[in-house]
């Protein structure tokens, strides 16, 4: 979805929410020599700062150059995302999976699963991720986000599409990602992916209080 194809502050608003969104969520994926370089030349940086500049939401703070900062080799920082998020003896230390954070976790894919089939989306077989990893996470609300917008520019109501926003925020990402972070600054990590999660944490935070205003609580 493109902002300037939209009419209106309200519609570039919420297409700027559900682009974040997307950012996001390749942001926490395994990362590959293009994204490696995207974050050395600055590009996801600007990419967050651009998007930030089209929200209501005040992140200025926590957009920092940590952002941009990324070792010269790709095989480093792969290696660093793998250290950190992927592997480990009895798992990596800070897993992407939610339910590993708030208890039950098969109660916490059940219940991220529910809101999914309540909006008649489906995980894919050949997805590799589960119902509580970050990114399956993220997706789903740039899907709702994008819905949103798309409704919104007909004139239709957006109330349940904001409330889904705001329950899924409440009862997942805005839950673990903090408890992750936890982990996270244990573990000597690099500069960006402490930077990426406290951005992350700090952006659904202020989603999260967006979509709760925007119907009354």
């Amino acid at each position: 979805m493109e902002l300037s194809g939209l009419e209106g502050e309200l519609e570039r608003t919420t297409a700027g929410r559900s682009q974040m969104y997307a950012l996001l969520g390749a942001a926490f994926g395994f990362p590959d020599s293009d994204f490696h370089d995207a974050i050395r030349e600055g590009l996801i940086v600007r990419s967050i700062g651009e998007l930030c500049s089209v929200l209501p939401h005040q992140l200025a703070s926590v957009v920092t150059a940590d952002l941009a900062a990324a070792t010269d080799v790709y095989v480093e920082f792969e290696s660093e995302y793998i250290r950190l998020f992927d592997v480990g003896a009895a798992g990596p230390p800070c897993p992407l999976y939610g339910g590993v954070y708030i208890g039950d976790r098969m109660k916490t894919m059940e219940e991220a699963t529910r809101f999914y089939n309540f909006f008649e989306l489906h995980l894919s077989p050949e997805v590799r991720e589960l119902p509580d990893h970050i990114t399956t996470q993220l997706e789903f609300l740039h899907y709702l986000t994008f819905r949103e917008a798309e409704v919104g520019q007909h004139g239709g109501d957006v109330s349940s599409l904001l409330r889904a926003e705001r329950d899924f925020l409440e009862r997942h990402l805005c839950r673990w990602v903090p408890r992750m972070r936890e982990r996270l600054v244990k573990q000597n990590p690099a500069p960006f992916f402490v930077a990426l999660v406290d951005f992350a944490i700090a952006f659904f935070e202020a989603d999260r209080a967006y979509a709760a205003a925007a119907v009354g609580g």
